[in-house]
């Protein structure tokens, strides 16, 4: 299927320009003033630095009229002039400095403010954006291409306002010296303009082929290092470092082209630009060669030194088109996050509940967005209610999973409604909904940082002691004080040095502080061998205790003191009962228990 020219990173377009200038707009109403700082530096700046031609003017021509010269109602000798210049250049050093301080700044603001909207979204966006969308290449854009808006609108913008602001009051100068000389040089620089840009043309597409591919690789190292362990347990390292090697190989390829036309632009952009003083005195010679020559010598001391900012303004040609070709990419890319549509409406201020008594699945259907055409859950009617204990159980693809993920919004019915409290879930604040609830799935959700914040997550406000208290109940302290920095021990990333019977006690701990009135259990002890299954299923037990809980189960350990089973196949809810009814009962469940599914 072939992609819109907009969705491709190789395509300049007019929408993509506007969405740069939009994010630098964006910027200078979150950071005014900033902005009017580094643009009022910026401005005088370039304004210092055109004036050096009139200066070198004046001096050279003081010096041939001993008498000395008016400007602004002073007298002005070749000494004044030389004062004069001192000055301009010491005010230049300060204009600079302030001028890439501010920029610095800016850029850097631009950079952070850009990645915590992003992540925002990011944050925000329904789960389904996750199982298309590669957590490497988030990771890529979120934080490459955040600070690549940063360092693109200093090579743009910057070389941009002086480019032009220099270019502009250096040529008015010119033109007031000789507007024969000032034309040439004008017509050179066009000139160069579009050559400039023709050869910028291919250098923009090699860099983005490449800036690509380095991105495809940082995503595959960050999915690489994400499941070490796999790669360790099957003693795949050699072979994960020469396929990233191959990787490389291709990343080479497209940096050796970059390299080539950035050589190429290099080459013409510097040539050009040091043999224009060049053209000019030869020019300025044709031309005034009937002129006294110490008239002609200040001439063309005054257009060189002016042929200096031109220089300038040349050199910073293929800096500025770089930057506005890796800011419009890196904006297209960030916009890839940040326009990407939610599958589910989240209310920031919908109805708020102060607890659950029931929670009700109504004419629910359920197919996943991924594919609709192929149906999880046909209409289903249940009521859960509070305090009691619930029980999904099937064969693999039935939907048990899914019960889960529609009770937390992770998704929303394809038809039907899930009701609390008799209120349609999509109506309800789910910041104070997911207050009233406790999840704990089959991978535990462990986050890098301490040992109390892993507890603590889920009851920021509660206390240290609360949080020792709720890990004693866990049977996880004495495990805790085992360690060398005890509850402030640094947990690695994604709970990595914690077993899988720890890293479930330490989430138990996590809902025993924060104690909600709706538990649910998605195959929370299937990775566990059978005796630390035991050992956790009796603090699950505990935390059951007086709560609604709904358990997707696998194991007869962890439904057969439920008050009600639910058995779920293709075609939906075929039995209900407690475990000794099932178990005495011809059909699906009585199958799952024989053939030892449920044992």
């Amino acid at each position: 299927m072939k992609r819109k020219k907009f969705q491709s990173d190789k395509a300049f377009s007019k929408k993509k320009f506007i969405d740069s200038l939009l994010t630098i707009f964006e910027g200078i109403k979150k950071f005014p003033i900033t902005f009017l700082g580094l643009f009022f530096f910026i401005i005088f700046d370039s304004l210092l630095f055109s004036s050096t031609a009139v200066i070198v003017n004046k001096m050279i021509s003081n010096i041939q009229n001993t008498g000395g010269q008016f400007f602004l109602d002073l007298k002005m000798t070749w000494e004044s002039w030389a004062y004069f210049g001192l000055v301009l250049f010491i005010a230049l050093i300060v204009f600079e400095y302030f001028t890439n301080l501010f920029s610095g700044l800016f850029s850097r603001k631009m950079e952070v403010y850009l990645r915590i909207r992003a992540l925002r979204k990011l944050i925000e966006i329904d789960i389904s954006y996750y199982s298309k969308t590669q957590i490497g290449l988030i990771m890529s854009r979120i934080m490459t291409d955040s600070q690549g808006v940063g360092d693109a609108f200093n090579e743009f913008l910057l070389n941009f306002i002086y480019t032009l602001v220099s270019l502009i009051s250096t040529l008015i100068v010119l033109y007031l010296i000789d507007v024969k000389l000032a034309s040439i040089i004008l017509g050179l620089f066009i000139f160069m303009v579009f050559v400039v840009w023709f050869l910028f043309l291919h250098y923009r597409r090699a860099i983005i082929y490449s800036v690509d591919e380095k991105q495809a690789i940082d995503a595959d190292i960050t999915d690489r290092l994400i499941n070490i362990r796999a790669i360790k347990a099957v003693g795949a390292e050699n072979k994960e470092v020469f396929r990233n090697a191959e990787l490389h190989k291709k990343y080479d390829e497209k940096l050796r082209k970059v390299i080539g036309w950035q050589s190429i632009l290099s080459f013409f952009s510097n040539t050009f630009a040091w043999t224009m003083p060049t053209i000019v005195i030869i020019s300025a010679v044709l031309i005034y060669n009937d002129i006294n020559p110490a008239e002609l010598s200040v001439l063309i001391i005054s257009f060189s030194s002016a042929c200096y900012n031109i220089l300038y303004s040349i050199l910073s040609l293929p800096m500025c088109m770089r930057g506005l070709t890796k800011l419009s990419n890196c904006v297209m890319r960030l916009n890839y996050i940040n326009n990407a549509k939610s599958l589910i409406e989240f209310k920031k201020t919908g109805t708020e509940i102060e607890k659950i008594d029931t929670v009700e699945f109504k004419k629910l259907s359920f197919s996943y967005p991924e594919s609709p055409s192929k149906l999880i859950l046909p209409e289903i009617n249940f009521i859960f209610e509070k305090g009691k204990s619930y029980a999904f159980v099937g064969e693999t693809g039935v939907g048990k999973s899914t019960i889960a993920k529609l009770i937390l919004r992770f998704y929303d019915p394809t038809h039907g409604s899930v009701l609390i409290n008799g209120i349609d879930l999509k109506t309800l604040k789910m910041s104070n909904y997911l207050g009233h609830v406790g999840y704990i799935e089959q991978e535990p959700q462990i986050l890098f940082g301490t040992v109390m914040q892993n507890i603590k997550y889920a009851s920021f406000q509660k206390t240290d002691q609360s949080a020792i208290e709720a890990s004693k109940k866990a049977k996880l302290h004495d495990y805790i004080m085992s360690l060398p920095d005890k509850y402030d021990t640094i947990l690695g990333e994604r709970g990595f040095m914690l077993s899988g019977g720890q890293k479930q006690r330490l989430v138990i701990a996590r809902f025993f502080l924060k104690n909600p009135e709706l538990l649910i259990l998605d195959e929370a002890t299937s990775a566990l061998d059978n005796v630390i299954e035991k050992e956790i299923q009796a603090e699950l037990d505990e935390l059951m205790i007086g709560r609604t809980t709904i358990i997707i189960a696998h194991r007869l350990s962890t439904i057969k003191n439920v008050n009600q089973i639910i058995v779920l196949d293709k075609k939906g809810i075929v039995q209900t009962g407690s475990f000794q009814e099932l178990k005495e009962i011809s059909g699906r469940f009585q199958k799952l228990y024989k053939i030892g599914l449920m044992k």
